[in-house]
C-alpha cells in the first residue's frame, strides 16, 4: 500500500503542492494530466529520484520519505525504459533478479511466462520493438520484488497501431499482472483511452496539484472542477441562474435556456455557474418525432441548431452544433451518424435530459 500525505516538493521554478493520495495492494492508479503539470516529478519523489520538502511516503506502513531510493522497495519504469541496449533482454532482467529480495525462480519465469516474452530473451535490446522493450523494463521492475510498481508513460514510446494493441489486449495483460503480484501500482500517462484501459482509480493533476481523485467511473461521471471537465473532453459553459428550485435550476447559457436537474438546488447566493454535459449526452436528430417511446416523458432540452463541424474518431463521428451562439459537441456512433444522415450545415434538433446537465458553481478566481 502506497499513501502519501500532504507531500510538497521543488524543482526549479515548478512545485508540487499538497499532493494527497492512497493506493491499495492489487490496484492500480493512473495519474493523468497535461505536459509539465508535475506526474513524473510525483513518480520520482516517491521513488527517492526527487528530494522532498515536506509530508511523507508511506510503503507498506514504512516512511521512506528520507531513505535512499534501493531501500524503498520501489520498481521505476521510466518513459524511456532505462534497458541496457547491448544486453540481451535476459541479462538486463537477470541484474535486476540478483539484487531481490526473496523472488525465486520459478517466480521470475512466472514473470517472463505471463508477460509472454520468452522469445524475447534471447535478443539484445536494440534488436526489440517499442511494445517488446516495454514488456522487458516492466519484468526487469517486477523482478526486483517492489512492494510498489511506478511506471512513467510507458506507452509515449509505442507507434499508433501498437498502442491501439495495447488498448485491445496488452491492458488486460497487465492488469492481470498487476493483481497477480498483489502491490499497488501507479501509472502516469496523458492519454484518457490508456487510463481507462489500464486504471481502477484516477488522479487528475494540474499545475503541481491533485484536482481530483477516484474511481475512474466515478470521476467520469462527476468531475468537480472546470478542468476536470475539460480535460475529460467535455462541454464546459458559462452560465448564470435564472432560477432555482428543489429539483432543478434554469441557467442562461448566452441565451440558450437549459434546464439541469439538481437535487436540492443550489446556493441562494449562486448565480455564475460552469455547466458541463458530456457529448455522448448530446443526442442530434433530424426532427422532433425522432427519439422514439423512451423519450416521450423524460425531463428534457429540446433546442433547434445546426450542425456545423463532423469528422470520423475511430468508431464514432465526432459533431459540432451551433445553437444560437452556444457550440455543443456531440459523439455519436457510425451506425446512428449514417441513419440519421447528419452532415455539416444540415438543421437538427438537439436533446440532452436535465438529469446529465451538471453544474459546477463559478468560484472568483473563475474556475470551478
Amino acid at each position: 500500500m502506497i499513501v502519501v500525505s500532504e507531500l510538497n516538493a521543488r524543482r526549479g521554478a515548478f512545485s508540487l503542492k499538497n499532493i494527497n493520495l492512497e493506493v491499495q495492494k492489487g490496484s492500480t492508479m493512473v495519474i493523468i494530466g497535461p505536459n509539465g503539470c508535475g506526474k513524473t516529478t510525483l513518480l520520482e519523489c516517491i521513488a527517492g529520484l526527487q528530494k522532498v520538502d515536506s509530508g511523507n511516503i508511506i510503503i507498506d506502513g514504512v516512511d521512506v520519505t528520507h531513505l535512499p531510493p534501493e531501500k524503498r522497495g520501489v520498481g521505476y519504469v521510466p518513459a524511456d525504459y532505462a534497458l541496457f541496449p547491448n544486453m540481451t533482454a535476459w541479462k538486463n532482467i537477470w541484474i535486476a533478479f540478483k539484487k531481490s529480495k526473496g523472488l525465486e525462480l520459478n517466480d521470475l519465469y512466472k514473470i517472463i511466462r505471463l508477460l509472454q516474452i520468452n522469445d524475447l530473451l534471447n535478443k539484445r535490446v536494440e534488436c526489440l520493438s517499442s511494445g517488446q522493450k516495454q514488456r522487458v523494463a516492466i519484468a526487469r521492475a517486477l523482478a526486483l520484488k517492489p512492494s510498489t510498481l511506478l511506471l512513467d508513460e510507458p506507452c509515449s514510446a509505442l507507434d499508433p497501431p501498437t498502442k491501439e494493441a495495447f488498448r485491445r489486449g496488452v491492458s488486460d495483460l497487465l492488469k492481470e499482472i498487476f493483481h497477480e503480484f498483489d502491490i499497488p501500482v501507479l501509472y502516469v500517462t496523458h492519454d484518457l483511452l490508456e487510463a481507462t484501459a489500464v486504471g481502477d482509480k484516477i488522479a487528475l493533476m494540474n499545475h503541481g496539484r491533485i484536482e481530483q481523485v477516484g474511481p475512474i467511473n466515478e470521476v467520469f461521471e462527476s468531475p468537480r472542477s472546470k478542468f476536470v471537465a475539460e480535460f475529460l473532453g467535455f462541454n464546459v459553459l458559462n452560465g448564470r441562474v435564472i432560477s432555482s428550485f428543489t429539483t432543478g435550476i434554469l441557467i442562461d447559457i448566452g441565451g440558450v435556456v437549459l434546464n439541469a436537474e439538481c437535487q436540492g438546488g443550489l446556493s441562494e447566493d449562486v448565480r455564475d455557474v460552469f455547466v458541463v454535459i458530456k457529448p455522448q449526452d448530446v443526442v442530434l436528430l433530424p426532427t422532433k418525432e425522432g427519439l422514439g417511446l423512451k423519450w416521450r416523458n423524460c425531463h428534457c432540452n429540446i433546442l433547434s441548431g445546426v450542425a456545423r463541424r463532423i469528422y470520423l474518431e475511430g468508431s464514432t463521428a465526432k459533431a459540432e452544433v451551433e445553437v444560437g451562439d452556444v457550440v455543443l459537441k456531440a459523439t455519436l456512433s457510425l451506425e446512428y451518424f449514417d441513419e440519421f444522415d447528419i452532415k455539416p450545415g444540415r438543421e437538427v434538433f438537439v436533446y440532452i435530459r436535465a438529469s446529465k446537465v451538471q453544474v459546477i458553481p463559478r468560484t472568483k478566481t473563475g474556475e470551478g
